[in-house]
């Protein structure tokens, strides 16, 4: 998977117009705005079970990707997650959803 792939994948999710309640200021109208190219980080699953894998980040809370929350693409799963930076490149997923909406829903 490369980041044209995540891209598209990225922009059906939002064709689909799904709902979605965010408590860190993020809207339906406003989402586009924290959307970044989509670029690779290893991120922890956080389920015990498997290792760190790379994952692809899309959206940013803020600026600077180490700095508040993320949401991640993963392509084993198929999910939406949204991420916390934990030390260098490394992230942790802390919930994730089968849709875009729904991960920014439990952000």
């Amino acid at each position: 998977m490369d980041s044209s792939e995540v891209k598209k994948l990225l922009e059906e999710e939002l064709a689909r117009g799904e709902p979605f309640n965010n408590w860190h200021g993020i809207t339906s109208e406003s989402v586009r705005s924290c959307l970044v190219e989509p670029f690779p980080v290893r991120t922890d699953p956080d389920d015990l079970e498997t290792q760190p894998r790379t994952m692809w980040v899309v959206l940013q809370e803020h600026r600077d990707p180490r700095d508040g929350y993320v949401v991640v693409y993963d392509p084993l799963s198929t999910e939406w997650i949204v991420a916390e930076h934990v030390k260098g490149d490394d992230y942790i997923a802390v919930i994730a959803g089968s849709s875009l909406a729904q991960a920014l829903d439990g952000m």
